[in-house]
């Protein structure tokens, strides 16, 4: 391809990986075990597939399974879940989050769980594009942060540690977006 026919189709993102296949098997259409992108993104949710496919490292091959297609679109489920309920109990809590402009304070644990998701992203990054690292750890942490604080908003609590929790939800959603949009998620 060349430049020009680049630019035409607007491509930005390119996905490279070893070869591919299928239950750990060569995939070819000789073999009849292949499968196209449309066929996969009719039984699955593009994000899913996407999902998917940033777990295995670029320079290694991707083995194609049903099993880890599935693993992925219930991870994409989870994070999103996650991600809608927290936005709707912020949603409710707004006019509970003050805009002074001042600098949100969060928890203890909100305060180290950013700087461990900040950190984290970046050594993976760094470190060859390891981008299937990136989604465990300190990401999977985050999200069951947030789902723990989901829970204590639900209890009775002093306005000053309310406060706090909300002020947390924002910080560590504002987060977790940030990891998804540069993975494409």
């Amino acid at each position: 391809m060349t430049r020009k026919t680049l630019t035409k189709f607007s491509t930005c993102n390119w996905l490279h990986n070893g070869h591919v296949t299928n239950n750990n098997e060569k995939m070819s259409k000789s073999l009849g075990n292949f499968f196209t992108i449309r066929q996969i993104t009719q039984r699955y949710h593009p994000l899913a597939l996407r999902y998917f496919l940033i777990n295995a490292h670029y320079c290694s091959p991707l083995n194609y399974s049903v099993v880890q297609l599935e693993g992925a679109s219930d991870a994409i489920f989870y994070i999103y879940q996650t991600l809608k309920d927290c936005q709707d109990a912020l949603l409710q809590l707004q006019e509970e989050i003050p805009n002074d402009g001042k600098p949100a304070r969060t928890t203890p644990d909100a305060k180290k769980c950013i700087s461990k998701l900040r950190n984290e992203f970046q050594v993976k990054m760094s470190d060859d594009l390891s981008t299937s690292l990136i989604l465990i750890g300190a990401f999977l942490k985050a999200l069951k942060l947030v789902n723990n604080l989901l829970t204590m908003l639900k209890k009775k609590q002093q306005k000053k540690q309310r406060l706090l929790v909300i002020q947390s939800l924002k910080e560590i959603e504002k987060e977790v977006t940030k990891v998804l949009d540069v993975l494409g998620l």
